[in-house]
């Protein structure tokens, strides 16, 4: 029998064909089809950050890899909670999960109602503890709160069809250049510190597993672990399969605000900097208070010592979309940071301080120093495994007062070296692997 396909059919095979070598998928689940075009084409909020290559372009950029890596996990932790295994597709087929959602939300309210003060305290507690803070060093303060009484006001900071003025035509002299170029690897570099925030405080969501006996202490509930994995995993892969414009309007970008399940504030110019955390249930309220401990350092030293383009920095990159983006991409570029450091680091109970020393440390270098950095770190290179070990071990010899102006001058050295041996063609290749263009 003799099979006829059509010209537009082949094409559409072929275009499928294409889109499946992007992102790896080990099961049948498949995000939102403008997540992944998006991803395709590097039109990304992280088009502006120079990631590493994969070695296999065309055919996958880095944020696919990212989304790769990321995605699995999403999947994973889904299935491992909730027992359900239909395959999710874009939307198709989340109504049962988000049933189950609703449910579980449902029971951490009624559990978690007669105990929030002592589960707020808990979760000040444990972030101190994880990041080795001391009493003084941060200012905390945590709510749990109902649902509808988060304000999501200032959430919709990027409104649609507000344009930008238009530069008037200028002769670009060498002045005017050179801002601009500092402009971008600024933007650039608070683009990836946003990344590595929400990487690291999306693992708050699932911290609740360091207290499970103090929990079940303070609620008598036995089930409630369960049920905050069951909540945390189905909300993760929303931002998967969930499109943009659905997931902003639900954010409060659109009037909407039903998904907004937390928000933090951060003074960093009082004594001490101080973080504003409230969360509808723990994990989300553990989840704040890691993402406003990050942006207190960040605000402190990784933002450029020029006011105005610190300014016009926070204004570009402070927005609904990007955000989204990080929450995506963070956790994968955050792993990849996390496997650079020293085990003991993250274990030892007398090192963890080290955690938030080594973020302070990255993130007040020079733009360019940092990306080249970072680039390093994030493609696993050798370069990048010396250079975190120069600098953590440079840490240890702060905290024990012996050979820290050594240590450091041997980082700063070897990083300018490398960071001169990278040409801006090569940067803002890495850059545009993560959805950040310097053009």
């Amino acid at each position: 029998m003799k099979i006829v396909i059509s010209k537009k059919n082949l094409l559409s095979l072929v275009k499928e064909n294409i889109e499946e070598m992007a992102m790896d998928f080990d099961s049948a689940d498949r995000p939102d089809s403008g997540v992944q075009s998006k991803l395709s084409q590097g039109e990304t909020p992280l088009k502006k950050i120079p990631l590493p290559k994969t070695g296999n372009e065309p055919n996958q950029n880095f944020q696919e890899l990212l989304a790769s890596e990321r995605y699995k996990q999403v999947v994973q932790k889904v299935r491992q909670y909730t027992n359900i295994q239909t395959p999710m597709v874009g939307m198709q087929n989340m109504m049962p999960l988000m049933q189950t959602m609703m449910m579980a939300h449902n029971e951490i309210v009624q559990t978690e109602r007669e105990h929030r003060e002592e589960l707020e305290r808990l979760a000040i507690d444990l972030v101190m503890k994880e990041f080795g803070i001391e009493e003084g060093d941060i200012e905390f303060e945590a709510k749990i709160v109902g649902m509808g009484e988060i304000d999501t006001q200032d959430f919709n900071r990027d409104q649609p069809g507000q344009q930008q003025p238009e530069m008037e035509e200028v002769e670009i002299e060498q002045e005017l250049f050179d801002d601009l170029q500092t402009l971008n690897l600024e933007k650039a570099k608070a683009r990836l510190i946003g990344s590595m925030i929400q990487g690291a405080s999306k693992r708050g969501h699932y911290m609740y597993h360091y207290v499970t006996d103090k929990i079940r202490e303070i609620t008598g509930s036995e089930s409630l672990i369960n049920q905050y994995g069951i909540l945390m995993s189905i909300n993760d892969t929303l931002y998967w399969q969930v499109s943009d414009q659905q997931m902003k309007a639900s954010m409060g970008g659109g009037g909407g605000g039903n998904m907004v399940g937390g928000k933090e504030s951060i003074d960093p110019n009082s004594n001490p900097p101080k973080v504003m955390a409230q969360g509808l249930n723990f994990p989300i309220l553990v989840h704040e208070l890691i993402k406003g401990t990050f942006e207190v350092i960040a605000a402190i030293k990784g933002q450029s010592r020029n006011p105005e383009i610190a300014q016009r920095v926070i204004s570009s990159e402070n927005t609904m979309e990007k955000e989204i983006w990080d929450l995506r991409l963070g956790p994968a570029i955050w792993d990849r940071i996390r496997s650079q450091i020293p085990e003991d680091v993250l274990t030892d109970e007398n090192k963890k301080n080290i955690q938030l020393m080594l973020f302070s440390h990255i993130v007040k270098k020079p733009a360019k120093e940092f990306l080249v950095f970072m680039k390093e770190v994030i493609s696993g290179s050798e370069n990048g495994r010396n250079l975190m070990k120069i600098i953590v071990d440079s840490i240890e010899a702060e905290i024990r007062n012996y050979d820290y102006e050594e240590s450091m001058s041997e980082f700063d050295d070897k990083l300018t070296d490398i960071s001169d041996e990278t040409d801006d063609d090569d940067l803002k290749d890495f850059l545009g692997g993560l959805g950040i263009d310097l053009s």
